[in-house]
C-alpha cells in the first residue's frame, strides 16, 4: 500500500483505476484506452524521412482532438535470460575444451556483463481519454463491481475511431495488451525499482477492484511535505529495495526547429543519459478552432495597445509590433493551415530520474537540468513531488497546474518520443552497443542473414588505420568458432593468430604460416576445390560445376603468370596471347601446376613463349615461389579445424600509389601470394557440406579487387555464400575496393570504421545505403574521434534488416579476449604487427 511519512502532508490513496479490461482502464470518472506504439529509427536518415516521421506522429495526433492524452515513455530490461536460451538453442554443437570455460559459462558471463550495462529497450504507451462516464454507467458499475455490456458497447465507437487513428502512419500504434498494461502499470507505481518479474500467470485480461491492491500492497511512499524526492521502498521477493526519485517539470521552451539537424528530438534527448530517464506527458489536443479563441484573446489586447499608443501620437514599441505579427500568423495557421499545424496541446511534461540514494538521485537530476541547457529548454524541480510522482500512474490525475505548456502541435512532435535505435538481430552473439542517440544492445548472428533472410553472407568491414576491424573480425570469428562453426581466418599481418593460443580454442586451432608451408600449397591449380558430388542433385549440374572450377583455375592461373612477370612485359599485347594458349593446353585441370605453364611457353611456335617462360623459371628461384611451383605432388591442407588461422608474415605488400613499376621483388611476390592464399582459405566453403555452418575471414581484400581472378572469387563468394551458408567478413581499408567488384548486391551488412577522406566517406556511405551529402561523412569522420585515449573502437553499422546506427564494440565482458586481440605499439606483453591497422584495443 502507499504510506506517508509522518511529516508528509499530501493526502495518501488508493489508485484512481477501479477496472482494466484488456487496454480499456476506467477511473471513477473517465474511460481511457492504452495503446503500445513502435520506436522508430532517426539516426543515419534524411531530412526528408525525418520530416515525414514527425509530421506523421502529429498528424495522428491531431486527429485526437478533443481528447486528452497520457504520453508515458519507460523502459524495458534487455531479455537476458531469453536472448541466452534463444542462443544456446541455435548453437546445436557448442566447443568443447577440457579444463577450459565451457560454452554455458561463457553465456552466463555474457548474461551477468549485460545485467551491469545501462541498457534497456525504450518502450512507448499512449493513453487516450475516450469520454467521461455517465452517473447512470458509474451506479451501474457500483452495483455490478465492474463496467456494464451496456457502457462498453457505447464505448465501441469511440474505440474503433481511436484504435483506427492510433493506426495511422507516423504513429503505428496498436491496442496494448493485458500484460502490457500489468507491466506499465507495475513499473509507474514502483517507479526506479528493479524491473518486475513476478506478473500474472493468468490469462484473464481483466483486473477488478479488488484486485489492484496487488499492484499497491508491495511499495511504499515516503516523502516530505519540501522534499525534493520521494522514497520509495519494495519488499517484495523476501528483500528491501530503496529507491529515491524526484520529478521534473518542463518549464520555458523556446522556437523548436522541425527537423533539427544538428539535435536529435528533444523529448529524446535523456535516451543519451548514462541512467534511465521516465518521461510523463498529459495533454490535451485542441483542434485549431478551439484554439484560436485563446489567439484571438491576445490579439485584440495587443491591438488595443496599438490603438492607446496611436492616440497619444506615440511610436508603439517594435516588441508589439512582433507581438502583433506573430498573433496573426498562429491566427493565420489555426484558421487555414493543416491540422497538424494547426493543432495546439495544453498539458504538462513531467521528467523523472531514480537512484539507490537522494544524493544520486540530486545528481541525476541536476544533469537533466544541465543537458537540457544547450538546448534552450528550461527544466524545473518543483516541489509537491508526491503529487508529480503519482501522475506517471496511469488514470491518475495532474496534481498541479503549474508549469502547464500551451505549444503547437509540430512541438510536440518535433520530440519524437518514438526516436530510439534499433540495430543487430537480438539473437546472435552480443558485440557491442549502439552510440548514437541511445544506448541498446547490439547481437550479430553471422548465420542470420542466410539462414533466416536467404540473402548473401557477404560482410564488408571497412576503415582507415586504426579503425578497428582486425579486432572486429577477432571478436565476430571468436563468438562463431564458440558455437562450433567452423572459420578460416587469412590475416597477412597475423594479430589474429593469438585466437589459437586462447585456452577454450587451442585444443580446436591451427596456425599455418604459409611462408613456410609445403612445397605446392599455393598451386594456382590446386587451390581452387573441385565440386563435391553431394551437392548437386543431377550430373548435369556437376558438369556445369566443374566447367566452372575449370575456368576458374585458368583464370587465376593466368593471373598470377602475370602478375610474377615484370610490368613492361606484361604491358605487351603477346604476352596475353602466349599465356592464354600454354594455359588452354593445362585443360584447367586440378592436377595442373605453373611448370606444366612454362613447358608449354617453351614449347610454342612464338618465340615470346620463351621469353616468358624465362622470366617465370627465374622467379621461381625465390624462396617462396616453392609455393606456386610444387617440387614434388604433395596433397594441400584440409583446413580440418574448428579454427584456422592462415598468416604470411613478413610479407610486405605493395603502396596502393605505387605504379606497379616501381614494386619491388617482395611486393611483386606478395600480391599472387595474397591472391592464392584467398582462393585458398575459401576451400574452406566447398571443402564441406552445403548445409554447415562455415565462416571465412579475409583481411587486405582491397588487393583482390585489382585482378580479375579476385573479383571472380568475390563474386562467387557472394553469390555462393546463401546456398553454401556461409558468412563472408571481407575487410579493407576503402568502400571503394569492395563497390569496385560489383558485389553491392550480395552485401548482406556492413561495418564502417573510422574515415576521413571525404570522398572515402560518401563511397562508405552507399555502402550502408544511407544518403550522401547531408553531413553523414562528417559522422564518418568522427569515429573513435580521441583514438587511444577513449580506449574502444566505433563503427557505423547496417544490419541484415537495413537498420543503420553507430556501434560501439565491447569486449570488457571478455578481458581475455581483449587482450589476445589488444595491438597497442609499445605494449611489452603484445608488440604491434602488421601495419599498424589496429594498434588500439577495442573496450
Amino acid at each position: 500500500m502507499f504510506k506517508r511519512h509522518p511529516g508528509d502532508a499530501a493526502a495518501v490513496g488508493q489508485l484512481a483505476l477501479r477496472n482494466i479490461d484488456d487496454h480499456i482502464c476506467f477511473t471513477a470518472d473517465e474511460a481511457w484506452a492504452w495503446y503500445v506504439l513502435p520506436t522508430q529509427l532517426w539516426a543515419f536518415r534524411s531530412d526528408t524521412q525525418r520530416e515525414q516521421l514527425l509530421l506523421g506522429f502529429g498528424d495522428g495526433l491531431s486527429w485526437l482532438s478533443g481528447h486528452r492524452l497520457h504520453l508515458r515513455v519507460t523502459s524495458r530490461p534487455y531479455p537476458t535470460a531469453e536472448w541466452a536460451r534463444q542462443l544456446h538453442q541455435l548453437t546445436p554443437k557448442p566447443l568443447t575444451t577440457p579444463g577450459a570455460p565451457t560454452w554455458s559459462d561463457h553465456m552466463v558471463e555474457m548474461q551477468q556483463h549485460l545485467r551491469h550495462q545501462t541498457m534497456a529497450d525504450k518502450e512507448i504507451y499512449l493513453g487516450v481519454r475516450l469520454r467521461s462516464r455517465p452517473a447512470s454507467h458509474r451506479v451501474m458499475a457500483a452495483i455490478t463491481r465492474r463496467p456494464t455490456y451496456i457502457e462498453h458497447a457505447r464505448l465501441l465507437p469511440d474505440i474503433e475511431r481511436v484504435t483506427e487513428t492510433m493506426a495511422l502512419p507516423g504513429l503505428e500504434g496498436r491496442p496494448a495488451t493485458a500484460q502490457e498494461m500489468e507491466w506499465l502499470l507495475r513499473r509507474s507505481i514502483a517507479l526506479g525499482m528493479p524491473s518486475p518479474s513476478d506478473l500474472s500467470p493468468s490469462d484473464d485480461p481483466r483486473w477488478e477492484r479488488e484486485d489492484l491492491a496487488s499492484f499497491t500492497d508491495q511499495v511504499e511512499y515516503a516523502a516530505q511535505p519540501l522534499g525534493r524526492t520521494v522514497k520509495l521502498t519494495s519488499r517484495g521477493s523476501n528483500r528491501v529495495v530503496e529507491r529515491h526519485v524526484a520529478v521534473m517539470s518542463v518549464g520555458r521552451l523556446e522556437e523548436i526547429e522541425a527537423p533539427d539537424p544538428s539535435h536529435e528530438p528533444w523529448l529524446a534527448h535523456t535516451d543519451r543519459l548514462p541512467f534511465p530517464v521516465e518521461w510523463s506527458a498529459q495533454f490535451d489536443v485542441l483542434s485549431g478552432v478551439d484554439a484560436r479563441k485563446a489567439i484571438q484573446h491576445k490579439l485584440l489586447v495587443v491591438r488595443d495597445m496599438q490603438r492607446h499608443f496611436a492616440e497619444h501620437d506615440l511610436d508603439e514599441p517594435l516588441a508589439l509590433d512582433r507581438q502583433a505579427r506573430h498573433a496573426r500568423e498562429i491566427e493565420d495557421q489555426m484558421t487555414r493551415g493543416v491540422d497538424v499545424a494547426a493543432t495546439r496541446i495544453h498539458g504538462w511534461f513531467r521528467v523523472a530520474v531514480a537512484a539507490p540514494t537522494e544524493q544520486e538521485c540530486l545528481e541525476r537530476a541536476r544533469k537533466v537540468v544541465t543537458s537540457y541547457r544547450s538546448r534552450r529548454v528550461t527544466i524545473e524541480h518543483p516541489k509537491g513531488q508526491y503529487g508529480l510522482l503519482r501522475e506517471f500512474i496511469p488514470g491518475e490525475p495532474v496534481s498541479t497546474s503549474a508549469y502547464k505548456r500551451r505549444l503547437p502541435m509540430l512541438y510536440l512532435a518535433a520530440g519524437v518520443p518514438t526516436a530510439s535505435s534499433r540495430l543487430g538481430d537480438r539473437r546472435g552473439p552480443y558485440v557491442g552497443y549502439t552510440a548514437g542517440a541511445s544506448r541498446r544492445a547490439v547481437m550479430f548472428d553471422t548465420h542470420y542473414a542466410t539462414e533466416v533472410k536467404e540473402t548473401s553472407g557477404l560482410v564488408p568491414v571497412v576503415g582507415g588505420l586504426g579503425a578497428g576491424k582486425s579486432v572486429l573480425l577477432g571478436q565476430l570469428v571468436y563468438e562463431a568458432v564458440r558455437r562450433g562453426i567452423p572459420s578460416v581466418v587469412l590475416d597477412p599481418s597475423g594479430p589474429l593468430a593469438r585466437l589459437t593460443a586462447l585456452p577454450e580454442l587451442t585444443a580446436h586451432s591451427e596456425h599455418i604460416d604459409l611462408t613456410t608451408a609445403a612445397s605446392g600449397t599455393l598451386n594456382p591449380f590446386a587451390v581452387v576445390a573441385a565440386p563435391q558430388r553431394s551437392a548437386y542433385r543431377t550430373p548435369e549440374a556437376l558438369s556445369e560445376a566443374e566447367v566452372f572450377a575449370a575456368q576458374d583455375r585458368k583464370l587465376l592461373a593466368m593471373d598470377v603468370v602475370k602478375m610474377l612477370l615484370p610490368a613492361s612485359v606484361d604491358a605487351l599485347p603477346q604476352t596475353s596471347l602466349v599465356i592464354s594458349d600454354a594455359i588452354r593446353a593445362t585443360g584447367g585441370e586440378r592436377t595442373a601446376s605453373l611448370w606444366d605453364v612454362v613447358k608449354n611457353l617453351e614449347n610454342l611456335e612464338d618465340p615470346h613463349g620463351r621469353i616468358v617462360a624465362n622470366y617465370l623459371r627465374d622467379m621461381s628461384e625465390l624462396p617462396l615461389s616453392r609455393l606456386f611451383f610444387p617440387s614434388a605432388d604433395a596433397p594441400a591442407e584440409q583446413l580440418g579445424a574448428t579454427l584456422t588461422v592462415l598468416t604470411m608474415p613478413g610479407l610486405v605488400l605493395p603502396p596502393k600509389s605505387v605504379p606497379r613499376d616501381h614494386w619491388s621483388t617482395s611486393e611483386q611476390l606478395a600480391v599472387p601470394l595474397l591472391h592464392l592464399a584467398s582462393w585458398y582459405a575459401s576451400r574452406a566453403v566447398y571443402g564441406r557440406s552445403m548445409q554447415d555452418r562455415k565462416l571465412v575471414a579475409l583481411d587486405e581484400t582491397h588487393f583482390l579487387g585489382e585482378w580479375s581472378a579476385g573479383r571472380a572469387l568475390f563474386t562467387r563468394l557472394g553469390r555462393d555464400s546463401r546456398k553454401w551458408n556461409t558468412c563472408v567478413l571481407a575487410a579493407s581499408q576503402n568502400p571503394s575496393d569492395v563497390l569496385g567488384m560489383d558485389v553491392a548486391n550480395f552485401m548482406s551488412a556492413a561495418f564502417v570504421g573510422r574515415i576521413e577522406d571525404e570522398d572515402a566517406a560518401r563511397d562508405g556511405l552507399r555502402m550502408l545505403r544511407v544518403p550522401t551529402g547531408i553531413g553523414y561523412e562528417r559522422a564518418l569522420a568522427s569515429l573513435s574521434a580521441s583514438r587511444g585515449a577513449i580506449g574502444f573502437r566505433e563503427f557505423v553499422m547496417r544490419d541484415v534488416d537495413g537498420n543503420v546506427d553507430k556501434l560501439r564494440v565491447d569486449l570488457t565482458g571478455n578481458p581475455a579476449l581483449l587482450e589476445a586481440l589488444n595491438t597497442t605499439a609499445g605494449r611489452d606483453s603484445a608488440p604491434a604487427t602488421g601495419d599498424g591497422d589496429d594498434d588500439e584495443a577495442v573496450a
